[in-house]
């Protein structure tokens, strides 16, 4: 058989092999350009590919029948088909080796970009954003190649990972919004949030502290706001009163809209399904906020064996005072209601009598001595017991301010009934402010009474802690 005719020769062309051909149709490839002296060959016997140029029978007849070709004389048209068909190819692979250049610089500027994207510099990142947040909505295929968010590395990566997830998508296909805390300081706590959601859309951030988690704080509460930055925003630092760190613990973290919106917001908005909180909302809340997000967070350091065996100490020390305070605030309720009942019931006595005797009225002087003895002495405590005392140093503290209400009322009620004994005035005219007053004082006690009744009924919590719920 004719080896140059025989199709034998498997050549290389771009990614990936063709053949088998025979040396006249390696030739003809070759003057077309699709091989070259570089192109790697093999037929059945050879060891391993090699370059055409390397392989002598088949690199000589190339070469022979190239020169061949060369020297045979061509018709003119021919010729002129020839060239026709050479400057089309090379105007072909201009064209082609142009794209794939435009290609490769639009690849280029994309990585840049995207590089860039994932800079920890967040002053940087604001900067590109807006550049970013354009490419994404146009090209929503290029979104994952960016970070939409920061490159934060105060954040645990899941929560980063959902915070990039809360960029993705057009709002009116989902509205999303994550938040995270960060861990930069944990005696400076911040958040970050992120969302689909337009341009300067703005947030309220509530913080509720878990009673039985705080650390020498019974309760504590914080709000503050948040405004976005072509999707992304960080929360003011939350601190306790006069700049003190949060007390440490778990926190409930509600997100609300905020009252002020722009209405293109409000419309997105009132489409999101909400989060129902896990925890009662605290007051400061306003009853139609919707909650965007309710998330927990132990804000103020690790959870560590240190913090628990404070906390423990700490519960120790709640648990005696609660029990101190309840064997008080039981004296305090029992002494306010056998003054009423006496006080009350001695000036009854003198009032309908028509000529009280001497026994009377010396028995009505004796006990408003033993209540003046006594409001001196209330008069005494009662000044230490200020709101913010109540508030933050008492376990009981709303059952002291009841104690404080009884005792004025007791207090203005027992002022008139001395006065009108002391001199007599228009029976209609006091009959109604005491009936008035009368009412009031046995009502604050009432109240007292009950209170002191759910004191000594109420459950413990899980770690021991006496309850207030209800005081």
């Amino acid at each position: 058989m004719n080896t140059e005719i025989e199709k034998k020769w498997f050549v290389y062309v771009g990614d990936h092999h063709e053949g088998p051909f025979s040396i006249p149709e390696v030739i003809e490839k070759r003057s077309i350009g699709l091989v070259t002296d570089e192109s790697y060959v093999w037929c059945e016997g050879m060891a391993d590919w090699l370059m055409l140029s390397q392989v002598s029978e088949l690199e000589k007849e190339v070469r022979s029948q190239s020169v061949q070709t060369a020297e045979a004389p061509r018709p003119e048209v021919q010729g002129k088909k020839t060239m026709s068909k050479k400057t089309n190819f090379k105007g072909s692979k201009l064209i082609l080796g142009s794209i794939f250049g435009i290609i490769l610089l639009f690849g280029a500027v994309v990585g840049t970009i995207a590089a860039l994207s994932r800079t920890s510099n967040e002053e940087l990142h604001a900067n590109l954003r807006p550049m970013l947040t354009k490419i994404a909505d146009a090209v929503p295929a290029f979104s994952g190649f960016f970070k939409l968010v920061p490159n934060l590395t105060d954040v645990k990566p899941d929560e980063l990972f959902e915070l990039e997830s809360a960029r993705m998508g057009a709002p009116m296909n989902g509205v999303k919004i994550n938040l995270a805390l960060s861990s930069s300081d944990p005696n400076r706590p911040y958040f970050y949030l992120s969302t689909n959601l337009p341009h300067h859309t703005k947030f309220d951030i509530y913080l509720l502290g878990h009673s039985e988690t705080l650390l020498n704080r019974l309760q504590f509460n914080a709000q503050g706001t948040l405004s976005t930055h072509q999707g992304f925003g960080k929360s003011e630092v939350f601190l306790a009163d006069g700049g003190q760190p949060l007390p440490k613990g778990q926190y409930q973290v509600f997100v609300t809209e905020a009252s002020e919106q722009e209405a293109s917001v409000k419309e997105l908005l009132a489409q999101y399904p909400g989060s129902k909180p896990q925890l009662k909302a605290p007051a400061s809340i306003p009853t139609n906020a919707k909650f965007m997000i309710t998330k927990t967070f132990f804000i103020g350091g690790e959870r560590d064996e240190t913090y628990l065996t404070r906390l423990k100490a700490f519960h120790e020390k709640i648990k005696q005072g609660a029990e101190k305070e309840s064997l008080e605030l039981k004296q305090y309720s029992e002494t306010l209601a056998s003054q009423l009942n006496a006080l009350s019931g001695d000036f009854q006595k003198v009032y309908q009598a028509r000529k009280p005797s001497a026994a009377l009225k010396n028995n009505w002087k004796k006990n408003v001595g033993n209540w003046n003895q006594l409001s001196t002495q209330l008069d005494q405590t009662i000044q230490t017991w200020s709101k913010e005392t109540l508030q933050n140093e008492f376990f009981y503290g709303k059952v002291y301010e009841l104690v404080k209400g009884a005792y004025q009322s007791m207090k203005a009620l027992f002022q008139l009934e001395n006065e009108f004994m002391e001199k007599p005035q228009d029976k209609a005219a006091f009959e109604i402010q005491h009936g008035k007053l009368l009412s009031e004082a046995r009502q604050s006690v009432q109240v007292l009474n009950q209170k002191m009744d759910m004191i000594s009924k109420a459950p413990k919590t899980p770690s021991g802690l006496p309850t207030r719920e209800g005081l």
